[in-house]
């Protein structure tokens, strides 16, 4: 009897601790309107309300399985007009193409410096832990508050970012390589773009193969900068 307890206590740990199927998220993309926010240029602020719209028709995908995880836009949803339109309402969700999240390390994809081309940042790390909560597709939520500082010249924003997790889905992942939190991420915002769960698969058939990452060029951020700073010819 008390083998048998013991081999019980081992398998719950292991189960506990490891990771035994896939999950496959399923994110929505809103972006809200902001005083202000491109008034100075007719171009972009018909982009911008266009592209308050066209979020609508836009799915996520994040993949997460024992190697880190995966963040992806699906294209079965396209959006109506040119292709500068759709680019134009995926920056606004600070995407910009496929995210990786492996082994403490956020890899965000550069298409336009390549296809392989891969900018490398560290996970998150000063997060506001608070004990508010909301309920979010049936799953308890806290939230948690960080912010993004963004220089631009002589000039310094610090945009918000809200998350809200779920410490019963213990997975330190969510959209746009946000994470390092005790539990997914059903909902964040990052300034004025929102993404929320639209679906959770706990049992996946989703997954994908590091080999990847022998196959990309990873770079800094500061070597990201130069690189665009040269593209663009300043």
């Amino acid at each position: 009897m008390k083998n048998t307890i013991i081999i019980f206590l081992i398998f719950f740990v292991s189960s506990a601790n490891g990771q035994e199927n896939n999950i496959s998220v399923v994110y929505g993309l809103n972006i809200e309107n902001e005083v202000g926010l491109f008034n100075n240029n007719a171009t972009l602020k018909n982009l911008f309300l266009k592209s308050m719209i066209d979020c609508k028709k836009l799915n996520f995908q994040l993949i997460i399985t024992q190697n880190g995880s995966k963040f992806y836009n699906e294209k079965k949803l396209e959006i109506d007009g040119n292709l500068g339109s759709k680019s134009f309402t995926l920056s606004m969700g600070n995407y910009t193409g496929m995210i990786y999240s492996i082994k403490g390390k956020v890899l965000k994809q550069s298409p336009y410096l390549g296809e392989n081309i891969y900018g490398e940042e560290v996970f998150k790390s000063d997060w506001n832990l608070t004990s508010e909560t909301k309920l979010i597709d049936n799953y308890l939520c806290y939230k948690a508050t960080s912010s993004n500082k963004v220089v631009y010249g002589d000039k310094v924003w610090n945009h918000p970012v809200v998350a809200w997790y779920c410490p019963k889905l213990p997975f330190p992942y969510g959209p746009i390589g946000y994470g390092n939190l005790p539990g997914l991420i059903l909902e964040l915002q990052v300034r004025n773009a929102i993404y929320g769960v639209k679906s959770i698969n706990l049992n996946s058939s989703f997954d994908f193969d590091v080999k990847f990452l022998d196959k990309i060029k990873i770079l800094t951020q500061k070597q990201i900068e130069e690189a665009f700073t040269k593209q663009e010819g300043y």
